[in-house]
């Protein structure tokens, strides 16, 4: 049980969370199929946090295709501490990737990529974490790039209008955008399907 609340903490799909609040609550113990069902879909949730191969996978500078591995990071923490100076607000952790005020009119999700050989940082972002930052009074999308000293948070209103021209991955049960963040030259821009037009994020950086 013990192991159930930590997975919980990292877990941010509200599915699976109802899943868990169901097996917390006192019963028989005699449901141990359950609990191991929950083990293993929560795994899968955890390897959902960052972009994986998918069909609709997006291009390099050049137009070419590419389907890139990904390690885990994790500087969540470290970022939510960044926008909480930023914003001004106490922001409690809800799970791994989601915080919010203890009031919860304020809602963060913090995702984390690694820089790649490239110059890119790809970020994965869920349909539930679109439908808790809507709503809000105020909510945020957090991007750490590389590490919390480069962070990009933009309103969940910017976003949106953004993530129709953005490449997604789907599967039988599931699908995210790619968030496709490149360090240029003079900044930090955007990339989308092609044709789309590239987003200028530097306004978005947290000094």
């Amino acid at each position: 049980f013990l192991r159930l609340l930590k997975l919980k903490e990292n877990v941010g799909d509200p599915a699976t969370i109802r899943r868990i609040h169901e097996i917390l609550v006192p019963r028989e113990f005699t449901r141990l199929d359950e609990i191991t069902d929950i083990l293993f879909s929560t795994a899968e949730d955890l390897k959902r946090e960052e972009p994986q191969e998918g069909d609709d996978e997006p291009a390099d500078t050049n137009g070419h295709e590419r389907k890139p591995k990904f390690r885990p990071v994790a500087f969540h923490d470290a970022c939510a501490t960044r926008v909480q100076a930023r914003l001004g607000v106490t922001l409690l952790k809800r799970s791994r990737a989601t915080f919010s005020s203890p009031e919860g009119d304020v809602a963060v999700v913090c995702a984390v990529s690694k820089r790649h050989p490239t110059g890119d940082y790809w970020f994965a972002f869920h349909p539930h974490q679109k439908e808790l930052l809507q709503g809000t009074k105020a909510g945020y999308l957090a991007l750490g790039c590389g590490s919390e000293s480069k962070l990009i948070l933009i309103p969940i209103a910017a976003v949106t209008p953004w993530l129709p021209g953005m490449y997604t991955t789907k599967t039988d049960s599931s699908m995210y955008w790619h968030v496709s963040v490149y360090e240029e030259e003079h900044g930090l821009r955007l990339y989308r399907r092609k044709g789309e037009p590239k987003i200028d994020l530097t306004p978005f950086l947290v000094p």
